[in-house]
Parts: C-alpha cells; sequence; structure tokens
C-alpha cells in the first residue's frame, strides 16, 4: 500500500508533545522498551545513540540500565523536557538538538535505537542508513515503529505519520545496511483499541486508562505483560533488533531529498 503523505506542519506539535509527557505513565510505551532492554542486557555498559530521543524517556531507563547515553531531536522543546527529565541523575547522559541525518557528533556507538520516529520520515531509507553510519561494525540497531498501514488512522495523522509499517517492510528498509537478529510484532492485543479509536471513531487513544487500575486495565496490562515474552502474529508496533553489517558487505543506499515531520 503506498504512503501516506500528511500535511506539512510546523516542527513543534502539540498532539506529540501531549504524546511525549503521557509515555511515563503509559504502560504500552513502557513494556515496549522493557523488549529493548533485554535484547541488550548482559552486554556491560554500552553507547548507546537514542536517534529521536523526543521527552527522553527510554534514555533514562538506558542510563538507569548502566549505559552511556547520547540523545538527539530536532525540536529543541522535547530536548529541554529530556534535559529536565534526566536532572542530575544521569551526568552522562549527553542531549543535542539535531536530526538524524545533521548529527555531526562523535559516532562508533555500540548502539543505535530509535523508537518510533522513521515514520516521521518521508524518506525513512536515507535516515536510517545514517543512523547505521553512527554504529560501530558489528554494533545492534533498534527500531519500533507503528504496524499496519491498515490501521493508519486519526492517530497517526495527528502525530504526523507518513505510514505504518509490517515486518516485511521493515526487513526491506534495513537489509541493505543490517542482518536482522529479531524482528516481531508487539501491541497484538490493542489492535480493537486501535481500531475503535484511531479508525472509527477517530478520537485520541485512551492512554491513562490503560495505567489504570480498573478490570479493563488490568486485564490489558496483564496481556501486554505477556507479550514481552510471547509475539502474536500481529501488532500495533514492529520491534527490530539487527546487527550493523561490516563495510565489505553493506549496500549504499540511493540518498533522495527528505521530506520531514521531525520526532
Amino acid at each position: 500500500m503506498p504512503d501516506v503523505t500528511p500535511p506539512e506542519v510546523p516542527t513543534f506539535n502539540q498532539a506529540q508533545y501531549d504524546d511525549f509527557l503521557a509515555k511515563s505513565g503509559d504502560v504500552y510505551a513502557r513494556t515496549k522498551y522493557a523488549v529493548l532492554l533485554r535484547w541488550i542486557s548482559g552486554c556491560g555498559r554500552l553507547r548507546v545513540l537514542n536517534a529521536g530521543c523526543g521527552s527522553g524517556e527510554l534514555s533514562n531507563l538506558l542510563a538507569a540500565a548502566g549505559h552511556q547515553v547520547v540523545g538527539v531531536d530536532p525540536d529543541p522543546t522535547y530536548i529541554n523536557l529530556a534535559r529536565a527529565r534526566a536532572g542530575d541523575r544521569f551526568p552522562d547522559s549527553t542531549f543535542v538538538v539535531s536530526t538524524i541525518e545533521d548529527y555531526a557528533g562523535p559516532s562508533g556507538f555500540d548502539v543505535a535505537v530509535s523508537t518510533d520516529v522513521l515514520e516521521h520520515i518521508d524518506d525513512d531509507r536515507t535516515a536510517f542508513a545514517k543512523m547505521v553510519e553512527l554504529v560501530r561494525p558489528g554494533g545492534t540497531v533498534l527500531i519500533t515503529v507503528p504496524a499496519g498501514q491498515w490501521l493508519f488512522g486519526y492517530h497517526d495523522e495527528q502525530l504526523g505519520h507518513f505510514r505504518r509499517y509490517s515486518k516485511k517492510t521493515v526487513r526491506r528498509l534495513v537489509s541493505d545496511t543490517c542482518t536482522v537478529k529479531k524482528l516481531r510484532y508487539f501491541g497484538g492485543t490493542l489492535i480493537p483499541v486501535c481500531l475503535a479509536y484511531s479508525k472509527w471513531m477517530r478520537k485520541p487513544y485512551p492512554i491513562a486508562k490503560v495505567g489504570g487500575t480498573s478490570l479493563v486495565s488490568r486485564v490489558l496490562n496483564g496481556m501486554l505483560a505477556a507479550e514481552r515474552r510471547v509475539a502474536l502474529p500481529l501488532g500495533t508496533s514492529v520491534l527490530l533488533c539487527a546487527e550493523r553489517k561490516s563495510a565489505g558487505t553493506a549496500t549504499v543506499p540511493t540518498h533522495t531529498t527528505t521530506q520531514r515531520r521531525a520526532a
């Protein structure tokens, strides 16, 4: 299915900002982050690039796990929020105002992670290739993106998404520069919520309710906890763990002009 091009909007997006603020209490986001953290656990202290770090929630979780984190985001509002959240707790964390493509700091990272970012970028292949260039050969690349173009709806439009993905399109996106190690869906239990709110009613997701204490919330929380270990055949997100290929085996992608709705 072809990509959907949203209308051009300013870099700051109030709906996106509110979404960032909600992530600290969003069990869906935190469970998804837990999967990524488990994939790099037991590897010692790592230098991690968080490309499109937003409010810094994942950056802080990475730092709390003992990693040295550099977070980049093109919007200073989000970077200021990330710095404020890190405070004095994680002095080794650094936050830089930059796009993925324009980041000019030190490279050779052990890990690059990008959560719910590539769907905001028209030329996602160029952005992904640039992110991979910042990782040492043999290093790890972690990404999450929304799944299922058939679920594209109000939520995607409000956040400035160009597309949603499948495991097949993610594999195609990364195959030139990376070897896929793990590729799975996540959030299959929330497909009915996504369909009902974003696709049919065209309303914001009930994020606060998912993290609540009602019977429905407890059931959803338990199902998401189960999905940390057991992947379903469909989901609302695609999660990838890949390894950067050596220079001799990587294919250089064709670079084109990028239209972006930055994350």
